[in-house]
């Protein structure tokens, strides 16, 4: 019996732990970065393919299961915190096995202390929690990619500054951009970078390339700098006014949310004090109350 619930207790702890290592955010994977300067040529309406092996046990599942009907994936979120999206399909996988199994532990658990549990309520249980927890990554990707947004649209503030510096220093506007992106050493700014790289290889103007990065994390005030920079390059148009007008518009803007989510968690916290003060205001007129009573 003590053999039984060691072992039990044993793998449930091994299943915790990989599911807490498989929704942990991954590192970033430098093959993947070096496939995204030199991409291979595709031709038009030829998916895009690699080798599954190479990537690991997980890329492998999750390219399989990209395939499968009905399988939605979030590319702009996961483009923003730098996953794969045969990583994450592989966890919602992994989540989902979990819940399924969790239910008929319990079950066990419950035949070793005697309990016995009908068939049914531990196989519907099983599916709506295997449901559940496949969704539970895509929850969690969403909460990660509005903090990287956030993240994302500061070092664009910062970079619009910069880009206009560069401007006020008399460089032209694909140098200034390249300059501009290689003054921090930032995720955000080594992304810009990339881009710009990949623009130069292509033999494309920088701003598109910084076009395709706006469009691929779906970031606005990326787009509108890509814009500037387009008609300064191409009409000549004078720039740095506008740079720094709409940087310091992103800096009020991220301003204004941050006070307001400062007021939706003040707001959150009336409750929690009301009811500690209620408890304290119990507890010390009970006493005088009771003797009154008595």
């Amino acid at each position: 019996m003590i053999t039984w619930l060691v072992l039990t207790g044993g793998f449930a702890g091994l299943g915790v732990a990989l599911l807490v290592a498989e929704l942990r955010p991954a590192p970033p994977q430098l093959g993947a970065a070096l496939e995204r300067l030199h991409p291979e040529p595709v031709l038009p309406g030829e998916a895009v393919t690699g080798d599954p092996t190479a990537d690991g046990f997980y890329e492998a599942v999750g390219a399989r299961l990209r395939g499968v009907p009905g399988v939605v994936v979030p590319r702009r979120e996961l483009a923003l915190v730098g996953r794969t999206a045969e990583r994450h399909l592989a966890q919602k996988l992994i989540s989902a096995l979990f819940g399924l199994v969790a239910f008929p532990y319990v079950t066990f658990m419950a035949s070793l202390a005697g309990v016995s549990l009908p068939v049914l309520v531990p196989a519907i249980c099983s599916l709506a929690l295997a449901a559940l927890m496949w969704f539970l990554p895509d929850l969690l990707l969403r909460a990660q990619a509005e903090e990287a947004r956030v993240d994302y649209l500061h070092a664009v503030a910062a970079y619009l500054e910069l880009v206009a510096l560069e401007r006020a220093a008399d460089r032209g506007p694909a140098e200034a951009l390249l300059c501009a992106a290689r003054v921090g050493n930032g995720p955000v700014l080594r992304r810009i970078e990339a881009a710009l790289d990949r623009a130069a290889l292509d033999r494309r103007p920088p701003w598109d390339g910084l076009a395709d990065l706006a469009e691929e994390l779906g970031l606005t005030p990326l787009q509108d700098l890509a814009d500037t920079m387009r008609l300064a390059g191409t009409d000549g148009a004078a720039v740095y006014k506008t740079l720094r007008a709409r940087a310091a518009n992103l800096r009020s803007e991220l301003l204004s949310d941050e006070l307001a989510r400062a007021n939706v968690v003040s707001e959150r916290m009336v409750l929690p004090g009301t009811a500690l003060v209620m408890v304290f205001t119990v507890l010390v007129g009970f006493p005088a109350v009771s003797r009154m009573m008595q």
